[in-house]
């Protein structure tokens, strides 16, 4: 199974669902309000 990076953490995901949900929870501005400030 081919392993996917986060283009913008490089954290490893199995899948495009779990990639997808990551991104929008930690990159797309949810993590921002929640405090989480890597890469910005």
């Amino acid at each position: 199974m081919t392993e996917l990076t986060c283009p913008y953490c490089d954290s490893k995901f199995l899948d495009k669902k779990d990639l997808s949900k990551h991104i929008d929870r930690i990159h797309g501005g949810a993590g921002l309000l929640e405090g989480d400030k890597r890469n910005f």
